[in-house]
């Protein structure tokens, strides 16, 4: 099976996060070194745990909010390798700058996600401050899409 490269350039990458950005006007700011650090750190973690094919471990880096979307790690697994599969099989991350609302509880982080396969994916992650640590709220981006000739079938009104 083959899949479609996924890949913005860095105009692209400006424009997404800018989007982000303007559905979320409160990520006013830089973020501080170390809230971008720490929100960092539970990506690269969750990163390193779909890696392992820990998606138990891997689960608990998202939000509560997201966690509500999957029955099961198994289910998390189905949909990660599915639509974000450069995210489920990564070799490298680059991070750009984060930006943050007021208070640090919400940050956006613009990434480049190579996977094993060698496509580049960019995406901005939304994380939230659940207690001491950051989680994943959402990400911006990165999925893959269906190929321009895929036949949703007909149309018809609900």
């Amino acid at each position: 099976m083959s899949r479609p490269l996924v890949l913005l350039s860095a105009v692209g990458l400006f424009a997404l996060t800018a989007a982000v950005s303007a559905q979320a006007p409160f990520l006013a700011r830089p973020a501080k070194a170390a809230d971008r650090t720490a929100a960092i750190s539970a990506i690269q973690a969750q990163l390193k745990a779909f890696g392992r094919g820990d998606y138990k471990t891997a689960i608990g880096y998202q939000s509560s909010g997201l966690k509500k979307n999957f029955a099961s790690p198994d289910q998390f697994r189905a949909m990660m390798t599915h639509a974000y599969p450069e995210f489920a099989h990564s070799k490298r991350v680059i991070f750009g700058p984060a930006q943050a609302d007021a208070a640090g509880a919400h940050l956006a982080i613009p990434t480049a996600v190579t996977g094993t396969d060698g496509i580049t994916v960019h995406a901005v992650y939304l994380m939230v401050r659940e207690g001491k640590s950051y989680k994943v709220e959402g990400v911006a981006g990165g999925a893959i899409s269906p190929p321009a000739d895929f036949d949703t079938g007909p149309s018809r009104d609900v």
